[in-house]
């Protein structure tokens, strides 16, 4: 299940690039010849994690792109976990790679949460907004920064005691999305971060 894991973050990586998934860009990216890439593709083919076009793009089905942008989340949660440990930039992205296959939700959760708590120095039993991973749930309980800042967040909706749902967490760069009060909003990592929620 690791390679097909692997190919399906990879093709997941090159959508949010924007860029095409073929053969050849495959190849390359996984070090692998077009052989093997033709022969995993429909393997993919065949589990219903992608459609594809005879010699044209790839496209991941709604399968496929939950499990390769989860894969992909957890590759970069344990990322950022190895350089909060202090790990050498130049090993982080292999030892990542290794990490990513094995992590339970659990634990992703726990690693993602620490750093982020610890890089924000939240206080005890509050998490910044962006500790949430897509699908978590939590209270807002604080708002901090300067008057002005938390008006404009109270203004949308985000006051201490209002339940706030994860729909797209900050592990994707761009603003993160999130469910409150029965609609969506887009919130830039910093605003993002001077909003204290209490996890359940």
């Amino acid at each position: 299940m690791e390679r097909v894991e692997e190919y399906l973050e990879a093709i997941f990586r090159l959508k949010e690039r924007g860029e095409k998934a073929t053969v050849t860009r495959l190849s390359q990216l996984l070090h692998v010849t077009p052989a093997s890439v033709t022969q995993m593709l429909r393997k993919l083919l065949q589990m219903g994690f992608i459609s594809r076009q005879p010699y044209g793009e790839i496209s991941l089905t709604r399968r496929g792109e939950e499990l390769g942008r989860k894969v992909l989340r957890k590759h970069r949660v344990a990322e950022e976990f190895l350089r909060y440990l202090q790990v050498p930039e130049d090993k982080i992205h292999d030892k990542a790679c290794e990490l990513e296959h094995h992590l339970s939700d659990e634990v992703e959760r726990a690693m993602h949460r620490k750093v982020e708590g610890e890089r924000l120095k939240s206080p005890s039993g509050l998490l910044p907004l962006t500790a949430l991973l897509e699908g978590e749930e939590g209270v807002v309980e604080r708002l901090t920064g300067g008057r002005g800042l938390c008006q404009r967040i109270s203004a949308m909706g985000l006051t201490p005691g209002t339940r706030v749902k994860m729909v797209r967490s900050s592990m994707f760069g761009g603003p993160i999305l999130v469910f409150v009060r029965g609609t969506t909003l887009a919130l830039g990592r910093g605003v993002a971060t001077r909003i204290l929620v209490r996890v359940d």
